[in-house]
């Protein structure tokens, strides 16, 4: 699925929202981002993870991610969903106390009756705003993303992280993202989970559209791009540290997954994101 809105944050943007619908269309990684999300269930029902837990949302729910918060999104089989995603750097927002309110972890929250029909007004005018005014929308669309969190932030705050909602998959994925460092065998993985491996591996892949090595693999990846880049330990180590078994084929899933090396990665990072 195309980011138009992150690609609109990437040309540096400050806000930036986009309307998407679609049928199994999941995240084949997880990701994060230097801003926060405000991810606007118009139809269906989605699954995300975050920050160890999984949230079923249920349209019109609503689901915000603080700033560098990592996160993976997918829906049930066959469920059509359409949803808005609104994506703002934290100097976007204009109160102080807005920004507090959604910079801790992820929450849901759904709205009713006339506040419903305010976020979904909101929603239309920041989309033909920047429709229409493109570069110079930003400042109403601040003032817009503004009002739209304190109509969010006074609904009910619903608890969609418990044990109950989860899917098998959910648990899953929960556990990888907890033990991706270790020794992962599907053989073992189905035995925890009380499932056949084949049957795992057919429910992981409809649901998360890859296999359970992969998914494990791009933990790793992502995992050990981020040591390279903010620490001094030996290319060795991280691979060790990230699960890997040999530096080998660590190098050859980083190729793989980045098309570029482990090496070129630290001689090019940025001298800002040095630790010092």
């Amino acid at each position: 699925m195309q980011d138009v809105a992150g690609e609109l944050m990437a040309r540096g943007r400050q806000v930036a929202v986009a309307r998407v619908q679609g049928v199994d269309d999941n995240m084949a990684r997880p990701h994060r981002h230097g801003y926060m999300e405000i991810y606007l269930l118009e139809q269906g029902q989605r699954d995300h993870w975050s920050g160890g837990k999984v949230h079923r949302i249920s349209a019109p729910e609503t689901i915000t991610f603080p700033p560098a918060d990592e996160h993976f999104s997918y829906s049930p089989p066959g469920v059509p969903f359409r949803r808005v995603v609104v994506y703002a750097r934290p100097e976007a927002i204009l109160y102080q106390k807005v920004l507090e309110a959604i910079s801790g972890a992820a929450r849901v929250m759904r709205p009713i009756g006339a506040d419903l029909a305010t976020v979904r007004a909101l929603v239309d005018q920041m989309l033909h705003t920047q429709e229409m005014l493109g570069e110079r929308s930003q400042d109403e669309l601040r003032l817009q993303l503004t009002q739209l969190l304190l109509v969010l932030l006074r609904q009910q705050e619903v608890d969609a992280a418990t044990a109950a909602r989860e899917t098998r998959v959910a648990r899953v994925v929960r556990h990888l993202h907890g033990h991706y460092t270790e020794r992962i065998e599907l053989e073992s993985l189905a035995e925890r989970f009380f499932v056949s491996r084949h049957h795992l591996a057919r429910e992981f892949r409809r649901h998360t559209g890859t296999t359970v090595i992969s998914y494990v693999n791009d933990l790793r990846v992502d995992q050990a791009r981020r040591l390279l880049i903010e620490s001094e330990l030996p290319v060795s180590r991280i691979a060790e540290d990230v699960g890997f078994t040999t530096v080998t084929h660590f190098n050859r899933v980083f190729r793989e997954r980045t098309g570029t090396t482990p090496g070129q990665v630290r001689r090019e990072r940025p001298a800002a994101e040095l630790r010092v």
